[in-house]
């Protein structure tokens, strides 16, 4: 199953990416269709990834953290995940604010591109599935 998990982030992560791209082309273009057209990918992509790695990280947190314990870690989980996605785009915002929207979107895009990648050839390292010791 763990291969599974895998595929889907990876291919979560390559949507991100494609989307990510089409965005920043279509703030440079100015063009709405393009724009529309980047929220397909970019969707499939966060939908993918949310839902797997919602999945993983409470798998995670179920096999390596003792039980009396889980509530807590999964609040620190939530905070550290929230709280990357709402500095994200108010800093995106900010700096669009100072270099324009075409210059605070690319950087936006870059950004977001180097964390997904990243998180997805760290899915692609993992060989082994963490088990749960209670199982």
């Amino acid at each position: 199953m763990w291969r599974g998990r895998r595929t889907v982030l990876t291919a979560g992560a390559a949507s991100t990416v494609a989307g990510l791209a089409a965005l920043v082309t279509a703030v440079h273009l100015s063009s709405v269709p393009v724009l529309l057209a980047a929220a397909l990918p970019a969707g499939a992509g966060q939908g993918a990834d949310q839902v797997m790695g919602r999945l993983g990280g409470l798998s995670l947190l179920n096999a390596a953290v003792p039980p009396q314990r889980l509530a807590e870690a999964n609040a620190a989980l939530n905070v550290g995940g929230y709280l990357l996605a709402g500095v994200l785009p108010v800093s995106a915002g900010c700096l669009s604010g100072a270099v324009g929207l075409s210059g605070g979107t690319t950087v936006f895009g870059a950004l977001l591109t180097v964390l997904v990648l990243t998180g997805g050839l760290l899915v692609r390292a993992t060989r082994r599935e963490v088990t749960d010791p209670a199982a």
